[in-house]
């Protein structure tokens, strides 16, 4: 058992590796395109993707008007 888990261990840190060396020299807008090329590949096999929820608007802070 503990074997099969340390083998699983270190695939993942392969998959990490792999993943980190084709997004090292990418700009900000190949990096979303990658990240969409990915989704849309395991969507296509049945996986189960969840995209990240956009961050919410912090509320403007009210000023006093002078005059």
């Amino acid at each position: 058992m503990k074997l099969e888990i340390e083998k699983f261990l270190d695939e993942i840190d392969q998959w990490k590796f792999k993943v980190h060396e084709d997004l090292k020299g990418l700009s900000p807008a190949q990096r979303k395109a990658y990240w969409s090329r990915i989704h849309e590949w395991a969507r296509a096999r049945g996986l189960n993707v969840v995209d990240a929820e956009k961050p919410t608007k912090r509320p403007t802070k009210r000023v006093r008007r002078t005059g």
